[in-house]
C-alpha cells in the first residue's frame, strides 16, 4: 500500500526517500501518541503531522520507506514531512528472544546461545 499527500512549500529543504522504523516519542495523558520519528540505520526524524502522519501513528513499530521533505534543524535534529510511504517487510520481535515470566518473576532468556549473548550479560 501507498499513500500520498500534497507537498507544502518548504524553504532549504529537499526531497528524500529513506526507509526506517516508525517509533512512537511522545504520548499525551490519555496514552494517545503526540510525537512520531523514523529510525533509520544512520539517523532519526521528527515526523511532521498532516495526514499521512495520523496514519503513521496506527503503523508505530513497523517498517516503512518513507519519501518526504526534510529540513534540519540549527541543534542538527531532523525532521521530515511525508509526502508518500510503503509499508516494508515486518521485522521479527526482540520479544522471541528475552521474556519475562510472571510466575518466578525474573526474566528468562530463549536463544541466548543463538544470538551470542551470555546469560551473566543481564542483571536486574
Amino acid at each position: 500500500m501507498k499513500r500520498k499527500e500534497n507537498l507544502m512549500d518548504f524553504n532549504n529543504a529537499s526531497e528524500k526517500t529513506i526507509s526506517g522504523l516508525v517509533i512512537a516519542t511522545e504520548w499525551d495523558d490519555d496514552d494517545d501518541i503526540t510525537d512520531l520519528e523514523i529510525s533509520t540505520d544512520d539517523d532519526s526524524y521528527n515526523v511532521e503531522k498532516n495526514a499521512l502522519w495520523k496514519e503513521l501513528v496506527d503503523l508505530s513499530d513497523t517498517q516503512v520507506e518513507i519519501t518526504g521533505v526534510v529540513t534540519e534543524e540549527e541543534e542538527g535534529n531532523k525532521r521530515i514531512f511525508v509526502t508518500s510511504y510503503e509499508l516494508l517487510k515486518e521485522m521479527k520481535s526482540d520479544d522471541d528472544e528475552v521474556k519475562y515470566d510472571h510466575v518466578y518473576e525474573e526474566w528468562s532468556y530463549e536463544n541466548v546461545e543463538e544470538v551470542g549473548w551470555e546469560k551473566t550479560d543481564f542483571k536486574f
